[in-house]
């Protein structure tokens, strides 16, 4: 399984990849801001994406639509600390997850698995 994991909180992405390398047979790639995800969106085929809502130069919400773009087989957790953005914002926007901060890490492996079935 190849996931991206795009968030301008650097630690959450190292602690994020290194729970899920130790979990699962899976290729991980880290972005810190939304140039660096689209860039990795572009070239790269995923089948997850882990996205955070809010980051520098390029929003989680606009992140959407280049994936649906670049990698349409691909699904969309987003993820997102602010109150004003809820499940139902985030699953008409296209995401299929949708996960409010602070979550158990976990949770994130419990999706995958879903995924996997």
């Amino acid at each position: 399984m190849r996931i991206l994991i795009a968030d301008d909180d650097e630690q959450y992405c190292l602690a994020l990849k290194k729970y899920l390398e130790k979990k699962r047979d899976c290729q991980i790639s880290l972005a810190y801001d939304g140039d660096e995800a689209r860039h990795c969106i572009e070239s790269n085929i995923y089948d997850v994406v882990l996205i955070d809502c809010e980051m520098p130069r390029c929003s989680g919400i606009d992140l959407i639509r280049v994936i649906k773009k670049e990698n349409p087989q691909a699904k969309i957790i987003m993820v997102s600390g602010y109150q004003g953005i809820g499940e139902d914002f985030a699953k008409c926007a296209g995401v299929t997850e949708f996960l409010r901060k602070p979550f158990a890490i976990q949770t994130i492996d419990d999706i995958l698995t879903r995924y996997e079935a």
